[in-house]
């Protein structure tokens, strides 16, 4: 079903459950750390290339979702030390509130690629696909622009993708645009991404990459892997791997907790040496220090579509409001 008609409802319930793939741990969480490197470099703070792999170029977007309008950094380029022709290229998300993710972005919009063609046309949200591709300021080139440009200075015969939030959802965009337009080996792993496009997407996405060259990393209760809300009928796409962890004898949900890459980082680095893949264990909230972290193994059951409950607590909260 196409997102023009993006009224037409799924149940809530309607994702199925996950069974993990394996992941590589090395790999996996080297492209943790590219992820978290690309946030630091974006605050402009020190920041730290994986191990065995180093820093030789960067790019930036123009940012319409976030701000007004503005040319921000967004990602880096690593290049093995021991083989040039492996590359990590990481996209940043966004340090922001989850708030960041209004509905109005995911209005979906047709996926061009850089050349080429295929079929279904993927239909994804303007407000990712604005930053893929969107120019102003005195930028010189889009995002996607610089993408291939470095694509062209550092030839790749393996090349890794990933990112976290927003930048998970852009690093999926540039996955299939390469799959696409030229024929370069890629792996994505990405970490706590919304969903990006529309069921067009997953068909075209499903069609260029296998599922076991695109994972999903994710906290079973974060909110952001469950948007946009099913109104808008999106698809997640690739393999899902699933981890699950909270704060600890807390009601209120603390969103950006659940939601943080360096929280995820430390629950896949103690749960992916082990067999199975999982961990129950306790750490300190990176988000707040005063809070403890609790994780455990993945449920059983399916995904939560935590946006459309959120969106029924707002209803309900706004029409007390009105009683009032």
């Amino acid at each position: 079903m196409s997102s023009s008609n993006a009224m037409a409802k799924r149940p809530a319930s309607d994702v199925q459950p996950v069974s993990n793939p394996t992941v590589d741990a090395t790999l996996t969480l080297a492209l943790a750390a590219a992820s978290k490197a690309a946030y630091d470099y974006y605050q402009g703070l020190p920041y730290q290339a994986p191990a065995g792999y180093t820093q030789v170029g960067a790019w930036t977007g123009w940012d319409a979702i976030l701000f007004t309008g503005s040319e921000e950094k967004y990602g880096l380029v690593f290049q093995s030390d021991s083989d040039p022709g492996t590359c990590i290229f990481a996209f940043r998300g966004t340090d922001s509130d989850l708030d960041a993710y209004e509905d109005v972005h995911f209005i979906p919009t047709d996926f061009v690629p850089t050349s080429g063609s295929i079929s279904p046309t993927p239909r994804v949200s303007s407000g990712f696909y604005g930053i893929y591709d969107g120019i102003g300021g005195g930028m010189s080139q889009s995002m996607r622009q610089q993408l291939f440009a470095l694509l062209q200075q550092f030839p790749t015969t393996q090349l890794y993708v990933t990112g976290h939030s927003l930048g998970a959802a852009l690093s999926q965009l540039f996955s299939l645009d390469v799959a696409i337009s030229q024929p370069t080996t890629a792996l994505n792993i990405n970490f706590s991404s919304p969903m990006v496009g529309t069921d067009d997407w997953a068909t075209a996405y499903a069609s260029k990459i296998a599922d076991s060259d695109s994972v999903r990393v994710y906290n079973y209760w974060d909110y952001v892997p469950s948007l946009p809300p099913s109104a808008f009928d999106y698809s997640a796409v690739g393999s899902g791997f699933r981890t699950a962890f909270y704060v600890d004898h807390e009601w209120f949900p603390h969103l950006l907790s659940r939601h943080s890459l360096v929280n995820l980082t430390t629950v896949l680095t103690n749960a992916l040496p082990a067999t199975p893949q999982q961990w129950a264990g306790t750490f300190p909230d990176y988000v707040d220090a005063s809070l403890t972290m609790i994780s455990t193994d993945p449920p059983a059951s399916a995904d939560v579509r935590w946006a459309d409950q959120a969106q029924a607590q707002m209803a309900f909260e706004n029409n007390l409001a009105a009683r009032g």
